[in-house]
């Protein structure tokens, strides 16, 4: 695979050779499509390391099968299909939260489910999964369609991860450009994912979570339990709800939750 060495010169560049229309929506079989997908292997001692314990069923995995399960009954009765995860300030864990869901997803193998790493400053998801080495230097999310087909990793037959290994630095714009929605529509036409889960950056300092709040359905808040005050929680609560529908909150590091690790508050 090419080197990439400055992404944010290949994304202006995709974009100024991007014609303004949307993509035309294409009518291949999903099946297909996800066969294109350059397959993936993630690492289990990478996941020792960053405590993403989902990739198979056991009791530790237990608190995110639980929040895979709500999360799936709430959005199926809403009738929500496109996700993000984000929380008051850095260092929550959101990302971790994110990647513990989706190995919890990709054991229901009857749903496919696309993962976009969207903190786009601090992309870590590539890390945590141990695919620096097999997976792309950039998400194409705001180049072209034919660079998301090439760099999206397939885990499983049903688990896509669109995943950064390299900062960039214009989030906001990135996040905020027509055509990242208009790749966002040829995914869902071409890849007909039953859901879409986005790790977004924190809400502050920056305002690239608020770009990537628009892009979605709904949006789950995850804040820390010794970390996050009463009103940042608060305050975050109100930030998502301007924007699209706030499922709920997550305490992680919670000692006094039911299910040790994760609070639920819908």
């Amino acid at each position: 695979m090419e080197q990439i060495t400055h992404p944010n010169e290949i994304i202006r560049e995709a974009e100024r050779t991007l014609p303004e229309q949307s993509f035309s929506l294409g009518l291949t079989d999903p099946e297909h499509a996800w066969a294109r997908l350059t397959p993936a292997e993630v690492d289990p001692v990478s996941l020792q390391r960053h405590n993403i314990v989902t990739q198979s069923p056991n009791p530790t995995a237990e608190p995110f099968d639980q929040l895979r399960t709500r999360i799936l009954q709430h959005m199926a009765a809403q009738g929500h299909r496109k996700l993000a995860l984000t929380s008051p300030t850095p260092g929550c864990g959101s990302s971790t939260i994110v990647a513990n869901l989706a190995l919890s997803l990709a054991r229901h193998t009857d749903l496919r489910v696309m993962v976009f790493d969207l903190d786009l400053r601090s992309p870590s998801l590539i890390h945590m999964f141990g695919l620096t080495q097999t997976g792309p230097r950039f998400s194409a999310l705001a180049g072209h369609r034919r660079n998301f087909d090439s760099t999206c990793l397939r885990y499983g037959s049903s688990l896509g991860l669109s995943l950064n290994a390299s900062p960039i630095e214009d989030a906001t714009e990135h996040l905020a450009s027509t055509k990242t929605r208009n790749l966002l529509d040829y995914i869902d036409a071409e890849y007909a994912p039953d859901l879409m889960v986005f790790d977004l950056p924190s809400l502050r300092p920056s305002d690239a979570a608020l770009a990537g709040l628009s892009l979605v359905d709904c949006a789950l808040l995850i804040g820390h339990a010794d970390r996050s005050t009463l009103e940042d929680i608060d305050w975050a609560e109100r930030q998502i709800a301007d924007t699209c529908e706030p499922l709920g909150v997550v305490l992680n590091r919670c000692r006094f939750a039911e299910v040790p690790g994760a609070s639920f508050r819908g």
